[in-house]
């Protein structure tokens, strides 16, 4: 059994943390296909589709910087 006493995540701090990761989940460039796939029909998928070097870029920077938070939120304090 786990033990209570021990330092470790608040329950806040793990909902942040896995907010983060699912953000850099959906954020990654490589998923951009399935994204364009996602918004086929709509004017948003309109818009990303015809400026995709843009969106990369976006999508790029977005999931860097949920991907550095969600490792930070995941690591224990010390």
């Amino acid at each position: 059994m786990r033990d209570r006493t021990a330092p470790g995540l608040s329950r806040g701090a793990r909902w942040r943390a896995w907010l983060w990761g699912a953000l850099a989940a959906l954020t990654c460039p490589c998923h951009l296909p399935i994204v364009l796939l996602a918004l086929s029909g709509t004017a948003t998928g309109a818009l990303v589709s015809q400026h995709k070097g843009i969106a990369v870029v976006v999508l790029l920077v977005l999931f860097a910087l949920s991907l550095t938070r969600a490792l930070r939120a995941f690591r224990l304090p010390r």
